[in-house]
């Protein structure tokens, strides 16, 4: 599998440590903040640069870190387009990828070291679409409005 063009990666101050080490491991991952440790920031402002670059650049992917992961995914999925999936082993990452076409990944700082995250971000990297009618059909109802 051809790695996607544009990965953009961004986290709140409690994945922020966990961030920088993941830009040095993959030069590739475009670092869009926050560039200096902020106690008080909010995990909202990374979900939304990750989650607005995701969808405005053809085939791109994303990385979020915070804390549990959960924060950073319910913000980035607001976002129309994105399916963001909160994955800490690698069958989840795989499902995500392959079922549901995940876009950005959603890692929890807390609960994954460095070499696990690491790990988790190349098989999301790697792993395609299956493309299977069923999950293409499921995919398109996500941006449906519910009453």
């Amino acid at each position: 599998m051809l790695a996607p063009a544009s990965v953009f990666i961004a986290s709140d101050h409690r994945g922020f440590a966990l961030k920088k080490s993941l830009v040095r491991a993959f030069p590739e991952l475009q670092d869009l903040g926050p560039h200096s440790f902020d106690p008080e920031d909010d995990y909202n402002d990374a979900a939304l640069a990750v989650a607005r670059a995701v969808r405005e650049t053809s085939g791109a992917r994303g990385i979020l870190l915070c804390g549990s992961a959960i924060g950073v995914s319910i913000q980035a999925n607001r976002i129309k387009g994105i399916r963001a999936a909160v994955a800490l082993d690698p069958r989840a990452v795989r499902l995500s990828r392959q079922h549901n076409d995940a876009n950005v990944l959603c890692l929890s700082a807390d609960r994954l070291s460095t070499r696990r995250a690491e790990r988790l971000i190349k098989l999301f990297l790697d792993t395609p679409f299956s493309g299977e009618e069923r999950h293409v059909r499921r995919i398109k109802r996500l941006d449906e409005e519910t009453k």
